[in-house]
């Protein structure tokens, strides 16, 4: 609150947006339900940033756009998992990226890498992952849905070249509606997990899975400080 406080209002909703997409959770295996999740897919979904801060950075930067969260093969026993996030508002090129190379079995990160260009800022970063049982916001989205743990348990997740302990908790079973139409799901929600000997992340991510045979992510919510940014499926398949 201080540090927003002493920087001009378009500089503190920028540097909350860019918190908001850079430091979300991943997940850790627990119990496998057995189900077909897909490997190659591409969901699309309309987004928008709520809260104090969300609503001041509608005046100076995008507030709503398009997410498309896809996992496609990457030769051999890896997968690609990756997150852009775009705006109509933005200029052809504008964007927020984030994704990792997992392995296809166990969907641990190998590489990771995030990068955005809005106006004249960008960043580029790619890092290989070499700690063991380590995943970021997009492979673990992927890995919660092929898992469907039924109990909470502790995880490590990457971001930004730090590892923060957290925890998933299944919520238990709930209803949302897209386009007008009710689905059920498996709620889960993920904060993070204070410890002694490890940095502790100050978000927390929401997700509800549709109860199909892919465990569709037909909503996620991340949140951080004033803002929270909400994605919601387009289209259910």
């Amino acid at each position: 609150m201080k540090l927003i406080s002493r920087i001009p209002v378009p500089a503190a909703c920028a540097a909350v947006l860019l918190t908001l997409l850079v430091a979300p959770p991943a997940a850790h295996a627990t119990e496998y339900q057995g189900h077909s999740v897909p490997q190659d897919e591409e969901l699309v979904y309309d987004w928008h940033l709520g809260g104090f801060v969300g609503v001041m950075a509608g005046l100076f930067l995008p507030n709503h756009g398009q997410g498309v969260l896809s996992v496609s093969p990457d030769g051999g026993d890896m997968l690609s998992t990756e997150l852009l996030i775009t705006s109509p508002e933005g200029q052809e090129g504008e964007h927020w990226r984030y994704g990792s190379l997992i392995t296809r079995e166990e969907g641990y990160a190998r590489e990771a890498w995030n990068s955005y260009q809005w106006r004249d800022k960008s960043d580029d970063e790619r890092a290989t992952i070499d700690e063991p049982e380590v995943r970021d916001i997009v492979s673990g989205i992927y890995q919660i849905r092929r898992e469907l743990p039924r109990t909470s348990h502790h995880m490590r997740i990457w971001s930004d070249g730090k590892i923060y302990p957290v925890v998933v908790i299944p919520k238990g079973e709930d209803m949302r509606k897209i386009n007008g139409r009710k689905i059920p799901t498996r709620h889960y929600k993920v904060r993070g997990f204070r410890s002694e000997d490890a940095r502790y992340w100050k978000g927390s991510l929401e997700i509800w899975l549709a109860r199909d045979a892919a465990a569709t992510p037909v909503e996620m919510h991340i949140e951080r400080s004033l803002a929270n940014l909400r994605l919601e499926l387009q289209e259910f398949p």
